[in-house]
């Protein structure tokens, strides 16, 4: 029976939900996570969104079952294609997502900006799987747009602005992770088993990659720093002592891009499995001291007037 549920859950991709949290974005750089009638809605969202995820996988596993029983490093992940679990439970699991979904979007919280989101990450995610992962470098473009609808779930479910540099620098995070991910499968398979697992790998190549990497890290460096200038506006004289504090963020951002570029070139399987990478005592503690000081930056005066009553 265990090994059932590890199967299921390992079908459904549990271990790439992190994505979703990006949902949650818009909410705390609009400076609304105090909103409490913002929770539900949010929270069912991220729920769809990893249901749209899953659902995805799912497709992915069923169309390419034959495929992956050919590559035994496929075959030890894939229930599906080991045999551990039958093709009758995946299209009871897509059938029950789906219904979920949909109940979903029409009872609970109808929106149909959500629902565009939704469809265009399940597009997004078939467009790629069956068609643009055989082209070199559109197949990071293509699959790093899913980052961006499911940052735009959360704008389109609080209903409010968010700045087009942020969701730059969201963009610019998922290249840098893709990049990341090819260059350990070439260092961790070798040029001729990564082929073998996919064979857009024939046009990449390490130099490549790592100048990729490199050109991507400048950039989300720099779209970072730019859009906390602008954001806080610091070249106005009334800008508070604690809106400037925000900019220590920007050493911690670039510690955070050197530390996660030495990781997954000393240690390529962080690469290949993004999620170990958050587990490394520097980026967890980069980490949280970065949100903490975004959390003061942007909440103190709310907390300052809710403490004060």
């Amino acid at each position: 029976m265990t090994s059932k549920i590890r199967s299921v859950l390992q079908l459904l991709r549990i271990r790439q939900y992190y994505k979703n949290f990006l949902i949650f974005v818009a909410v705390f750089f609009s400076r609304k996570i105090f909103y409490h009638n913002l929770y539900f809605p949010l929270i069912l969202g991220f729920i769809l969104l990893c249901c749209a995820s899953s659902f995805n996988y799912i497709i992915n596993d069923i169309i390419d079952v034959e495929n992956d029983k050919k590559h035994l490093e496929k075959l030890k992940k894939k229930p599906l294609a080991s045999g551990e679990l039958p093709m009758y439970v995946a299209v009871l699991l897509l059938i029950a997502i789906v219904g979920f979904m949909v109940f979903s979007l029409v009872f609970l919280i109808p929106n149909i900006s959500l629902m565009v989101m939704i469809i265009f990450i399940i597009l997004t995610g078939q467009l790629y799987n069956h068609f643009f992962k055989k082209y070199a470098f559109i197949d990071i473009l293509v699959l790093s747009t899913g980052y961006l609808w499911r940052a735009l779930s959360g704008v389109v479910i609080i209903n409010d602005y968010i700045s087009a540099w942020l969701f730059l620098a969201i963009f610019e995070i998922a290249m840098f992770l893709s990049i990341a991910k090819r260059k350990g499968d070439l260092l961790y398979l070798g040029k001729d088993k990564a082929i073998e697992h996919k064979k857009v790998y024939d046009q990449y190549s390490l130099k490549l990659l790592e100048q990729f990497h490199v050109l991507i890290a400048g950039s989300l460096f720099m779209t970072y720093s730019l859009y906390l200038i602008l954001k806080f506006s610091l070249f106005e004289p009334t800008i508070n002592l604690q809106e400037y504090i925000v900019i220590f963020t920007i050493p911690i951002s670039l510690y955070l891009i050197m530390r996660f570029m030495y990781l997954t070139t000393a240690k390529p399987e962080l690469a290949r499995r993004t999620e170990k990478a958050f587990f490394d005592k520097g980026i967890i503690i980069s980490g949280l001291l970065l949100f903490f000081i975004l959390f003061f930056s942007f909440y103190f005066d709310i907390i300052i007037s809710i403490l004060g009553g």
